[in-house]
């Protein structure tokens, strides 16, 4: 063959690379119709397309894995666990439809998404079609219990609790005055409210406070560099999106190292892959603590999917899908369920009951024995890689720890 004929070949094929990976990503995260009639189908929702696609493969895989892991050991009553993805598109009316396609798929739970906003617009969706709801990274606003008909189980700590956490990080780090910006979701109005309460408490001074628009094409306006000079620090909790806009339009304003502190949203390389280099060195940030930190998931997970390693979300994700797996097992063993309603209401009461400390423990890396032995009668609850889950009525997580973690060279420090 000739050179320029070899060469046009080798451009077709690169391009019907890109044309299959393209269908083939899509087809992924698109509700595929089950090869098994009678598989146990949850529900995935992320955000795989979109501002906030970053870290969704990797969230998926966790789930993944705790899937093969079910499966190993012999499924839900025998059943294999099958696990439907779709798409938020990072967007709520977009995920709306997901959600729909889900409902059409014969999904009994859905995992996630990463976002509160459009986890708080589809929560009536679910419960109205007797959906369980459980949202690896997503906390409550507040630690409070609150009474509910359907609880909504929510494994990240509280926002509330996650703030006052970033206030006391920045007391430490003897900071007497900050910046407080904000954008309008209800999690980061929580979170922004609780550091500011938290703060002023330990002795701290807000010198400015600002609600910013989600999506703004500018945040030129909400930079008053008069009040923004008198500030040690500048407190963030704002999508990834919003939070690269505002660091960039403050550093071309101010070139002082002032110190920011950052909400747990944040953690991504998406933020610092679209800020001026080194605008972030030196921050400090505040994430839920993850209390099984040993190599072991680590290795597993890395070994199950060629190599790629767990970001920290990864962690609340799997633990979602080994409690629902434990609740389905619960659920199966009360009996047939007349309706829809009743069936869901066994879920919920199957999760509940594998939360706390009461019977036998089983952990990440022992779900099939634990349903095995669940099945054979044995009182077992689930102990996570993300530490004892234990939960309000309402399901919001009432434990929980934090932990910091920083911006060195570019690059996420824990």
């Amino acid at each position: 063959m000739e050179p320029e004929a070899a060469s046009q070949v080798a451009r077709r094929r690169s391009a019907l690379g890109v044309v299959l990976a393209a269908l083939l990503h899509v087809a992924a995260c698109a509700p595929a119709p089950s090869q098994d009639p009678d598989a146990v189908k949850v529900g995935l929702l992320l955000p795989f397309t979109g501002a906030c696609a970053a870290t969704s493969h990797n969230f998926e895989l966790a789930v993944l894995f705790a899937r093969d892991q079910i499966n190993a050991g012999g499924g839900i009553e025998g059943h294999r666990v099958e696990v439907v993805s779709a798409d938020t598109h990072s967007d709520s009316a977009r995920a709306r439809q997901s959600v729909s396609e889900l409902f059409a798929a014969g999904v009994r739970a859905v995992i996630g998404p990463e976002s509160a906003e459009i986890a708080a617009d589809i929560r009536q969706m679910l419960d109205d079609h007797d959906i369980v709801f459980v949202s690896p990274v997503v906390g409550a606003a507040d630690d409070q219990a609150v009474s509910c008909a359907t609880p909504w189980f929510r494994l990240a700590p509280s926002s509330r609790a996650l703030g006052e956490a970033l206030a006391k990080q920045a007391r430490l780090d003897l900071i007497t005055n900050a910046a407080l910006f904000y954008t309008d979701g209800a999690y980061d109005v929580a979170l922004a409210a609780a550091f500011r309460d938290r703060f002023l408490s330990l002795g701290g001074t807000i010198t400015v406070e600002d609600p910013l628009p989600s999506g703004a094409e500018s945040y030129a306006t909400h930079i008053a560099m008069d009040d923004l000079s008198k500030t040690e620090a500048t407190v963030l909790s704002t999508s990834p999106r919003d939070a690269a806009l505002l660091v960039n339009e403050l550093r071309f304003v101010d070139q002082r190292r002032a110190h920011w502190y950052l909400s747990p949203l944040l953690k991504t390389d998406l933020l610092l892959e679209n800020v001026a280099p080194g605008a972030l060195d030196g921050a400090t940030g505040v994430t839920p603590k993850i209390s099984d930190d040993t190599a072991d998931f680590r290795t597993e997970f890395a070994r199950h999917w060629s190599g790629e390693q767990p970001l920290d979300g990864a962690y609340f994700y799997y633990d979602a899908m080994a409690l629902t797996a434990f609740g389905l097992e619960r659920a199966a063993l009360a009996g047939g369920q007349p309706d829809a309603t009743a069936a869901a209401a066994a879920l919920r009461a199957g999760i509940a009951a594998s939360t706390g400390s009461r019977g036998e423990a089983g952990g990440w890396d022992d779900i099939g024995t634990s349903l095995h032995r669940l099945h054979a009668g044995v009182d077992m609850y689930y102990s996570g890689l993300t530490g004892p889950i234990l939960l309000y009525d309402c399901g919001d997580r009432r434990s929980g720890e934090s932990t910091t973690w920083q911006v060195e060279g570019g690059q996420i420090q824990n």
